[in-house]
């Protein structure tokens, strides 16, 4: 479940393990509660892992060399290279990364390269 200033936005139920995404595009500015509620859990307790990520023009951009299209054959593989650039250091806490998908011609994601920025300097 995800509250926003007392006012549930979203809620996702999973059933089994797995990944559940939440996605807001228009986010307004405030306070979110997250609610975890653990399904099927044998007994005891359970271990989960919450990771926000937060996409925007505002903290920098990728700019990616080489062609705008590849052709592969079935389990081909292709190399890209590319340039981060951050806006400004993240505050306390927050991490920065960079992300380059590479996707099919219908749009599907079939393959992806990340970095994590170490240090952001002026």
């Amino acid at each position: 479940m995800f509250e926003h200033m007392g006012k549930i936005s979203r809620r996702n139920e999973e059933r089994g393990a797995g990944i559940v995404p939440w996605e807001e595009r228009v986010a307004v500015a405030g306070t979110y509660t997250v609610e975890v509620m653990g399904y099927s859990v044998p007994s005891g307790s359970t271990a989960y892992d919450y990771h926000e990520t937060y996409f925007s023009s505002a903290i920098g951009s990728v700019t990616v060399h080489g062609p705008p299209s590849v052709k592969l054959g079935t389990g081909g593989s292709t190399t890209a290279s590319a340039d981060v650039t951050v806006a400004a250091a993240p505050s306390a806490g927050r991490e920065v990364f960079a992300e380059v998908r590479l996707r099919s011609a219908g749009g599907a994601t079939v393959g992806v390269g990340g970095m994590k920025i170490e240090k952001v300097t002026p």
